[in-house]
């Protein structure tokens, strides 16, 4: 079945750069089957949106729907899903799988795999997992609706960490490299292991001192 017909339309600003073999505005599934089984009934996908001086690298696939804010850097190997929306300076890490309308704030970092509906704040650095529970699969993929997590402004999730389900991160709170999250973490706190929570001004480690200072700044710029 030749599919040319359901891709969505592609608003690509001319200073931006793609690479090779990027597929932009690929249907989602929900259009793909209707077509199947209907041919010819499927309507026109949302338009995908590339902002301006962006860089999209090599096997770069964007979903219909999905808007890419000015300034980003879409790295090799990287999916992005449908109605997904990135902001402006922010950067994908290669073979990054970014789902389904996940919201992706200004200034940010992002690798690994985030599930649908995740929203991660500005200026947050992403390089774990963020994954729904998935506790009730005898329902059936499309039925459950899960929470996602939510990461706050200026937070870091670690390589090879792993937040699971709906809980909430920060603002300014790091996960550190392997640790699994399942309960929501407060403001200016350092999670490592599983769910052990420090708060940030109680972290004795020195390489996270510098970045803690940073935070504390911030809280201070804040304050009316």
């Amino acid at each position: 079945m030749n599919i040319t017909s359901l891709y969505a339309s592609v608003n690509l600003d001319s200073s931006s750069i793609v690479g090779e073999h990027c597929v932009l505005g690929y249907p989602k599934e929900a259009r793909l089957r209707a077509e199947q089984q209907n041919p010819g009934s499927s309507l026109i996908g949302d338009q995908v949106t590339v902002g301006p001086k962006c860089l999209l690298a090599n096997h770069v696939v964007i979903y219909e729907g999905a808007q890419i804010g000015a300034d980003c850097v879409i790295e090799d190997r990287v999916r992005i899903g449908y109605n997904s929306v990135i902001g402006d300076r922010t950067r994908i890490v290669y073979g990054a799988y970014v789902c389904d309308r996940v919201t992706i704030g200004v200034d940010a970092t992002v690798a690994g795999f985030i599930c649908d509906g995740t929203t991660i704040g500005d200026r947050s650095t992403v390089m774990g997992e963020l994954v729904h529970e998935y506790t009730r699969p005898h329902e059936g993929w499309w039925d459950v609706d899960e929470e996602p997590p939510v990461i706050e402004a200026d937070s870091v999730v670690g390589y090879g960490a792993r937040v699971v389900g709906g809980v909430h991160i920060g603002p300014r709170s790091y996960v550190a490299a392997g640790a699994v999250v399942t309960k929501d973490v407060p403001p200016e706190c350092v999670v490592t292991g599983v769910n052990v929570q420090t708060p940030a001004e109680q972290w004795k480690g020195r390489r996270l001192q510098n970045l803690i200072g940073h935070w504390q700044s911030l809280s201070k710029a804040r304050l009316p």
